[in-house]
């Protein structure tokens, strides 16, 4: 019997959903190829960006660095010329020009030197130099002084406050986590927030320096140095430390800057304190003021394009600044001490030679030579704000 028409149309039909599912699987299956070769070409170039960032980032930092020992060269030249470093006056204001450096195609450095030296140095401060700081500051005189004995109390080991009102160092032993405090100069401007009727002031509501704690950090250094730098020193330097009036000040930093009468003969400096009497007419420079750098910051920056790279660092010269003082031991650690200092010296003869022939003996052999490096590094970071902004920081609750 033929096949009727009906069935030939059923099996056009069932031939062409076949045809239909395949070609529907051969699309879906493209889509999910073109989609999983896409999140992985994404993925690809997100990685390639980071792997040339971070190559990029490394080129940049070894140009800072390079950048950086040609400052600190040119310091030390002109330190050894001249006998020291006094001022950006003396011509190395601009170290990389002076030095005729010329960065690769693309980049642009820039150099920043900050004399250091120009501020109060807190570890040698006293309660009239803090308060007459805090004066300066528009504080009232009881507010001034409450400062100055709660920083010295943090501080000071036994400290008395001059204000009968001012928190003494047995107060902390009633904070929520008892302690002591440090008895020794602040390692960072972060510890105000730990220091009873300081974190008052210096912070808001939400644990943030405020302008009263910038005010500070700018006014003080942390490093031990005796005398600063009067050809470098802030107006609250001059003032609080130097002792010196409204109008000597606006004279001191008239001449230093080229500024007002002294416009025409440009910055100048001071190398001895007969050019300081000279200048304000009087006998003789506060013997708490030298006229030589003690402690340098110098920023280096290397942009290239939307890219940077920073360098910050602080150098001393011979004879300049140090670091802040050290903790103090503790009791426990003094014990300890002690005791093994005791059992050295109870220890038989014979052991205490052979100790004392093989300290010899290894140091002979492995003498390192000396770099003689011009300068002390006392600090250094890489893409980091150094002084002048915090982070918010929460004040500790008594």
């Amino acid at each position: 019997m033929p096949p009727t028409p009906n069935a030939g149309r059923g099996r056009a039909r069932r031939n062409l959903g076949e045809a239909g599912s395949v070609i529907l699987l051969v699309l879906m299956t493209l889509l999910l190829t073109a989609f999983a070769l896409t999140k992985y070409l994404e993925k690809t170039t997100v990685d390639l960006l980071a792997d040339a960032r971070d190559v990029r980032a490394e080129r940049l930092r070894v140009e800072a660095y390079s950048a950086l020992e040609t400052t600190l060269a040119v310091l030390q030249e002109f330190r050894t010329v001249n006998g020291g470093l006094h001022s950006p006056a003396e011509g190395w204001g601009a170290p990389l020009d002076f030095a005729g450096y010329a960065p690769p195609d693309g980049l642009v450095v820039e150099a920043a030197i900050e004399d250091e030296s120009g501020k109060i140095p807190l570890p040698h401060a006293d309660f009239q130099t803090l308060r007459d700081l805090f004066l300066l500051f528009d504080l009232k005189q009881s507010d001034a002084e409450r400062l100055a004995d709660a920083l010295l109390v943090w501080m000071q080991q036994g400290y008395e406050p001059v204000d009968s009102f001012s928190a003494r160092s047995t107060d902390y032993e009633r904070a929520a986590l008892p302690h002591d405090p440090p008895a020794r100069s602040l390692h960072s401007f972060a510890e105000l927030a730990s220091i009873q009727f300081v974190r008052d002031l210096f912070y808001d509501d939400q644990g943030r320096p405020n302008d009263l704690w910038r005010r500070f950090a700018d006014s003080v250094s942390l490093y031990d140095f005796t005398q600063p730098n009067l050809n470098g020193a802030r107006d609250t330097t001059l003032a609080a430390l130097g002792g010196y009036d409204v109008t000597s000040i606006k004279m001191i930093t008239d001449y230093l800057g080229g500024l007002g009468s002294y416009a025409r003969p440009g910055p100048a400096y001071f190398r001895t304190s007969q050019d300081v009497a000279g200048l304000v007419g009087q006998a003789a420079m506060s013997s708490r003021l030298g006229t030589q750098v003690r402690c340098l910051r110098v920023t280096v920056t290397i942009r290239e394009g939307s890219t940077s790279f920073r360098v910050s660092a602080v150098v001393a010269p011979p004879d300049g600044a140090g670091l802040p003082p050290a903790d103090a031991p503790t009791a426990t650690t003094s014990s300890t001490t002690t005791n093994q200092n005791s059992t050295g010296t109870n220890a038989s003869g014979s052991s205490t030679s052979a100790t004392t022939s093989t300290s010899t003996s290894t140091s002979s052999t492995q003498t390192q030579p000396s770099l003689n490096y011009p300068f002390t590094l006392l600090e250094i970071r890489e893409n980091d704000e150094i002084v002048g902004t915090a982070a918010p920081s929460q004040p500790a609750s008594a």
